[in-house]
């Protein structure tokens, strides 16, 4: 396992945001009209977001961290997106819904995105995590950074070639996204059900 410094990595999408780094926070401040999604009804797809991009590891590997978005409007959030070489990609957001709840959001995007709330969390952060096993994808939420729960078990065309760490507003004016603690251990759990 490894501390990630990520103010070193490679700035994405810097048109549609800002990113700025204080001591161990980095902070992505998204615009509005900001997001990541192919809607599997038809309506018009976007893919603009500002972030941060870690190149991935050849073999198995999971990626955490802690983010703590401020909320503000409908699917605000501080996310972690996997970017797959064939142009396939998918998700794992700290989101708000409609409704004002703060959830944990995967969105999985191979034509058109297959798109699924998980549990709802008080906490005003919550821990992140995408491993890959060799063959196949994971997404975790956690909010100790000890225990993590399952809350996606995924398959990909074509081989990822990066993670993003990014924010969104898609129907505000705007979200700042807080991140740190983040973690690259060049191995995934040997079980991705059991907590650990």
């Amino acid at each position: 396992m490894r501390l990630i410094d990520l103010s070193s990595l490679a700035t994405i999408g810097a048109e549609h945001g800002r990113i700025q780094q204080d001591g161990p926070v980095t902070t992505i401040s998204a615009a509005g009209s900001t997001d990541a999604f192919v809607s599997p009804d038809g309506a018009a797809s976007i893919d603009r977001l500002p972030g941060l991009r870690l190149t991935c590891p050849s073999g198995p590997w999971a990626l955490s961290l802690r983010v703590a978005p401020d909320f503000r409007a409908a699917f605000d959030a501080g996310a972690l997106m996997l970017r797959c070489t064939t142009g396939a990609w998918a998700k794992l957001a700290f989101e708000q819904a409609p409704d004002g709840r703060r959830m944990a959001v995967s969105v999985v995007t191979k034509d058109t995105s297959d798109d699924a709330n998980g549990p709802a969390f008080a906490s005003d952060f919550l821990h992140l995590r995408a491993c890959f096993t060799g063959k196949a994808f994971a997404f975790h939420h956690s909010l100790d950074g000890s225990r993590w729960d399952l809350l996606r078990f995924f398959a990909l065309p074509g081989k990822v070639s990066a993670v993003d760490i990014v924010a969104q507003s898609p129907t505000g004016a705007g979200c700042v996204a807080r991140f740190d603690l983040a973690q690259l251990t060049e191995k995934a759990p040997e079980n991705l059900r059991d907590g650990t």
